[in-house]
């Protein structure tokens, strides 16, 4: 490679055939997020490319960490519904550059080495091409729905062109399903798994004709899979799903897929990205966020071995929520979090991979919200009960627990932190 460049969290390198690797590599972090050192970085990027656009070939994205890129980079603690919609300042920007990259006019290629969620994927998919690796850790998923929000960057649009309005509302964004690799290629999500995603991906941009390049559904004569109209049932399916929760994503979904199904391709951005804006202001947005949050900490923490005696003694409980976000953060390898108290009792483990070691106390704290479950004022005051009596719990772990295991409503933020213990 040569012509190497850096801006930011973003590197760039020009090869003789004039293919431009970019590659994603956030200074001192562990994964690529969204921030403002990805969006200064890509910035430079395209404007560079646009000024030399005579030598492009093409592009690959790819990225330096494990994953591709994790999402958004911030942190909700307590915050206000206001303050919430401040800390997408960088929606419409963001989306903004995929619309830069996609309309290039060359072809776009996404080498996804790893994981890639929410705002994430949707770069992936304004790419032309995406190519992933035969990997079943790896999930990609447009999430945002886990958090009371629809993708505000392209998503829904997009996945909307490419699969129909109904897939997209009930299959794919409304549900935020989470795609393992074998899944997404079904699924038409991505386009090829190889062992060497970067290679893979240059041989098919070297493999495009020259000339102007576009998305599929930019090119004349592109029909969206079942027509712009609202299929016939799909608004009261869309109410019998949402009914006695509060979170209104799934509702937006279908709204900005029928809207956008029909509208000019810039027309249909604008729609979108109103939408999640909307959606950040709602009043169930704050504990949606600390869920996810919590997930992502959970998932994230340090692996250490348990002793042991827990290990001869572990038990499980059953999944009794089907939450699209446990496959994402809770890979059957995913690392255990320690509940604390006074003493050692047995491992609890959920099936599916949710993991909480329980350290004390008189028995599991998430049997104690099974045993209590599955209403959730009772699940709740088991929850206060337990901590009354000393057990000292981390409140990731067993907010995560109580909604994915118990069923403890999402839009809560968990029974810990709806108990007040936030």
């Amino acid at each position: 490679m040569t012509d190497v460049q850096q801006s930011g969290s973003v590197r760039w390198s020009w090869d003789a055939d004039g293919v431009v690797t970019v590659t994603f590599d956030d200074p001192g972090r562990t994964a690529n997020m969204l921030n403002r050192r990805h969006h200064d970085g890509l910035g430079a990027c395209l404007d560079d490319l646009t000024r030399q656009l005579g030598r492009v070939r093409g592009v690959v994205l790819t990225s330096a960490k494990r994953s591709f890129i994790a999402g958004p980079d911030f942190v909700p603690s307590e915050i206000t519904p206001d303050e919430a919609a401040a800390t997408y300042d960088l929606l419409t920007p963001l989306r903004d550059q995929a619309r830069r990259l996609e309309a290039l006019g060359r072809p776009v290629a996404a080498a996804l080495n790893g994981s890639a969620l929410g705002g994430g994927f949707e770069l992936a998919l304004a790419c032309h091409y995406r190519v992933g690796p035969n990997d079943p850790s790896v999930v990609w998923a447009l999430a945002e729905t886990g958090m009371g929000i629809i993708p505000g960057g392209g998503g829904t649009v997009r996945v909307t062109r490419m699969f129909g309005i109904a897939a997209a509302v009930l299959e794919i964004v409304g549900p935020g399903t989470a795609y393992h690799p074998a899944q997404a290629l079904a699924a038409g999500l991505v386009d090829e798994l190889a062992d060497d995603v970067v290679a893979a991906a240059r041989a098919w941009v070297l493999a495009q004709p020259d000339g102007p390049f576009a998305q599929r559904w930019e090119r004349p004569g592109y029909r969206i899979p079942g027509g712009t109209a609202e299929p016939p049932g799909l608004a009261e399916e869309v109410r019998r799903r949402s009914e006695g929760s509060p979170v209104r994503a799934l509702a937006a979904v279908l709204d900005v897929a029928v809207r956008s199904a029909a509208a000019p391709l810039d027309e249909a951005f604008e729609i979108e990205t109103a939408a999640c804006r909307a959606l950040l202001g709602a009043p169930e947005f704050p504990d949606l966020a600390h869920l996810f949050f919590a997930m992502r900490t959970v998932a994230g923490a340090p692996a250490e071995p348990a002793p042991a005696s827990t290990r001869a003694g572990m038990r499980e409980f059953p999944q009794v929520v089907a939450n699209p976000l446990a496959a994402v953060f809770f890979a059957a390898d995913a690392p255990i979090v320690e509940i604390t108290g006074a003493e050692l009792i047995p491992e609890v483990r959920a099936r599916g991979g949710i993991p909480v070691l329980i350290h004390g106390g008189h028995g599991s704290f998430v049997q104690t919200l099974l045993d209590a479950g599955p209403d959730p004022a009772a699940m709740a005051a088991a929850a206060r009960r337990a901590l009354d009596s000393g057990l000292r719990v981390d409140p990731a772990g067993a907010d995560v627990a109580s909604v994915l295991a118990a069923g403890f409503p999402s839009w809560t933020g968990g029974v810990v932190h709806a108990g007040g213990a936030r």
